[in-house]
Order: structure tokens, then sequence, then C-alpha cells
């Protein structure tokens, strides 16, 4: 027992095992432990042409909404969950939506108004808010954001409430039956769901999830074709070597394919997935595996599995930060993880795949994943570069000692 505790592996074991946990906790808890809502961008499509009251006073409640809610906050250090664009019409809102530039949009329409000021004749109208949730851009965020909406325009409905009944006070006039019940609620907010994420879809995260097993799909691709690459290599001869590592290229294509569709076989067949479109994500995920391949590849080509605890590293940081939007994570996760992270690149096409079904957010991911993929594959050829003995070298080398 005395010779077992002289060594120094336990004490190094307390040391590291702190390390460890330490380095996991940051990765896991570092960028979601506190999230809040911070410049949520949401939108305010404001038609409202205004109304004559009975008093005679000229009122535009719209105007009044915007310029309540668009207020910049009291306090400079203070800042609103919530970052207002203003444009002009309900279908601009839409396609903004569509191209995931907003969470959410508030709409007023044009007779706003004209309805809250029959509310104060014998036949009352309703008067109505749409709000559009963008739950496809991030269902996490775009629920925060309804949220806040739904306080705001509950504050808005009972200020109305109570200038209405202040203009009858005024006429010292008595409200019919039809009158009260449409002063319990005066707006009407009307809430569409857009983009829908739908059910069986890991509650809007399921880009995120295939996006994970992409990555250790390629991992694994990766580990497997360096190890049979470096058994394959007879001689140092960088022609040699070079019909080796196409030969690793173009099996990593193909196992890639295997592995999308793999990732589409468990996950939407046997654990029941909602997968939109099967030939398209196939295609997607195919082209996403072989650049986190060549990613991977590239790194080892140069550094060896030394590289390969810099994947594992990659994924553990990288998860926590894609299951949030951007406004909800800290600064120095916005900086330093999200900025460069390949895995959200791939969970963003995904999620237009997904989601959006339009390929109106396509582009930027795959050019992005293309040019990674391409720099990738200078860097695995530029690996032939490196000094290599040959084996024969090596064994005459060691029959010579």
């Amino acid at each position: 027992m005395n010779h077992f505790f002289k060594q120094k592996h336990p004490y190094i074991a307390i040391i590291a095992v702190f390390l460890v946990i330490l380095l996991l906790g940051i990765a896991q808890l570092g960028s979601t432990v506190n999230p809040t809502p911070k410049n949520l961008p949401v939108l305010l499509v404001q038609m409202d042409a205004g109304e004559k009251l009975p008093t005679g006073q000229e009122m535009n409640f719209g105007k009044l909404i915007q310029e309540k809610i668009t207020a910049v906050p009291a306090q400079a250090d203070t800042v609103s969950p919530l970052k207002w664009k203003t444009l002009a019409s309900e279908q601009e809102a839409i396609d903004a939506m569509d191209r995931e530039q907003a969470y959410a949009a508030i709409i007023i329409p044009a007779d706003f108004s004209h309805k809250l000021a029959s509310l104060l004749s014998p036949v009352p109208q309703a008067s109505s808010i749409t709000v559009y949730v963008n739950q496809g851009m991030n269902n996490t965020a775009a629920t925060m954001a309804n949220g806040v909406l739904s306080q705001i325009l509950n504050g808005v409905n009972g200020q109305v409430r109570e200038q209405l009944l202040a203009q009858v006070s005024q006429k010292g006039g008595n409200l019919t039956v039809d009158q009260t019940k449409a002063f319990a609620s005066p707006i009407v907010v009307t809430s569409k769901n857009m983009n829908a994420v739908g059910t069986n879809s890991a509650n809007g995260n399921a880009p995120v999830v295939l996006t994970q097993l992409a990555w250790f799909g390629a991992m694994v691709t990766t580990l497997l074709l360096f190890m049979a690459a470096g058994k394959a290599t007879q001689t140092g001869s960088r022609s040699h070597r070079f019909g080796i590592q196409a030969s690793q290229l173009l099996s990593g294509v193909v196992i890639t394919a295997a592995s999308a569709a793999s990732i589409l076989l468990v996950a939407g067949k046997w654990l029941g997935l909602t997968i939109p479109n099967y030939w398209e994500m196939g295609l997607f995920l195919t082209f996403v595996g072989f650049a986190f391949f060549l990613l991977q590849t590239a790194v080892v080509s140069w550094l060896g599995l030394k590289g390969v605890p810099l994947f594992v590293l990659v994924f553990f940081f990288g998860v926590p930060v894609l299951s949030l939007p951007l406004e909800l994570l800290p600064s120095f996760s916005q900086d330093w993880l999200y900025s460069w992270l390949p895995l959200r690149f791939a969970a963003e096409g995904l999620r237009d795949l997904f989601y959006f079904r339009q390929n109106l957010n396509l582009t930027s991911p795959m050019w992005t994943l293309g040019t990674i993929g391409v720099v990738a594959m200078v860097v695995i050829f530029l690996s032939l570069l490196k000094k290599h003995d040959q084996p024969a070298a090596k064994i005459e080398a060691f029959r010579s000692m």
C-alpha cells in the first residue's frame, strides 16, 4: 500500500480530474448557464391611418404604440430584450422572416384606430393586432420574443382601455352591453407561427442534432482512414503517398454518403424525427460530412492522432453554443466560439431545409463549408511536403544497431 501511495499518479489524478471537469464545465455551462434575451430582432409594421374621435380629437393609436414599444430604455446601461426594425408592409415582414432576419413581427392594420374609436359608438368593432412568431429561426428565441411581446401588448391593452374609458367619462355616457364586452379587451391579438418547427422535431433542435451526428460520423471516418493510410504507405516517395491520400479522400466521399444515409435512417425512420425531404437532406448531409472529414483529415495529416482531442473539444464547446440563438450568448461565446465554429454553418443550412424549405438561406453556409473543404484539401496535399522516412530505411537503421 505504501508503495502505491508513493507514486505520483494518484495525486496527479486529483488535479487531472479537476482540470477535466473545469474544462468540460466551462464548455457545457459557460455559454448556457444564464441565457437572457438581448436585442432579439423584431419587426414592426405600423399602417394605422388614424381616426377622429367623437370628441373631435385626432388620434392615431398605432403611432402611439410604435413610439412606446420602440422607445430607448431610460437607463443608459439597460439592454433592451428586443431590437426593433420598422417596415412598410406585412409582406415585407414575412419576406424578412423567411430570410431569418427577425424572430417575430407585429402588424398594426390601417383601420386600427378606426375600430378602436368604434368602441365609443353603439356598434363597437374589435380592433386587432397580428403577431407573427418565426419559430424556424430559433424556437427558443422566438418563444422568448413572443413572451416579451405578449407582456407589451397586455400593457397596451390596459392603457388603451383606460384612455377610451376616460373619453366616455368626459361625455358622461353609459356603456351598452356590447361596449362593456368590447372594453374587456379592446385589442384582440392574433398569434401566427411562421416556419413552424412542428412535431417530432426535437423541439426545434433537429438541425443541431443532425450536425452533431455528422461531426461524429466524420471523426470516425477520419480516424479509420488515417490509420488505413498509414498502414498502406509502403515507401516515403511523394508519388506513392499522393496515391494513398487520393484513395483516402475518395473513400471519404463514399463513407460520408453512407454516414448521411445512416443518420437519416436512424433519426428519421427508426426514431421518428420528421424529415421534410430525404433526398435534399441526404445530399446536404453528405456535403456537410465531407467538409467535416476534409477539415479533420487536414488536422491529422499534420498533427497525427494528437489532433483528435481538438475535434472533441470543438464538439463539447460547440454544441451548447449551437443550441442557443446568438443574442442569448455571452460576449465571449459570440466572439470566440460562435464566430468561427464550423458546425454552425451546417446547422444553419439544415435549419433552412427543415423549417423554411425555400432555399433562401442555403447559399452562405454552403459557400463557407465549401471554402473550408477546399482549403482543407490543399492543406492535406501540402502535407506531402513533410519529410517522411522510408520504411526500408528505418529497417536498415534498426538492423545496423
